[in-house]
């Protein structure tokens, strides 16, 4: 019965390790995907016209750590709760939304445009 316990923790982790990649790279796509959304403020960003927005900045850093946080860490943390704010970053179609605006509020705030 130990083995089996032990076996069972190990495939745990391996199907914990692969889903947290897999939702790790779909977030960076959407994120990139906002960032090219921006073309005009990425094309600013390439002739070296950098204007930092810093009310914007701070609000899209904290949105940027949270929307990195993959859910399997939101549901270790805080359970499957009734909450509202802690179920927003269960579903995956809200985490890519984020993600997208993210990415687009990133370069808006150190753009010059």
């Amino acid at each position: 019965m130990t083995i089996n316990y032990y076996e069972l923790q190990e495939a745990a982790q391996r199907v914990e390790e692969r889903t947290y990649i897999l939702l790790m790279s779909m977030t960076l796509c959407a994120f990139l995907f906002g960032v090219l959304m921006e073309w005009n403020g990425l094309r600013s960003l390439f002739k070296r016209r950098f204007k930092f927005n810093w009310k914007l900045f701070v609000p899209t850093l904290l949105l940027m750590v949270l929307v990195f946080i993959p859910r399997l860490y939101w549901t270790k943390w805080f359970g499957i709760t009734d909450n509202f704010l802690l179920q927003v970053f269960l579903l995956t179609e809200t985490q890519v939304v984020l993600s997208v605006l993210t990415g687009t509020l990133f370069i808006r705030s150190i753009s010059e445009k």
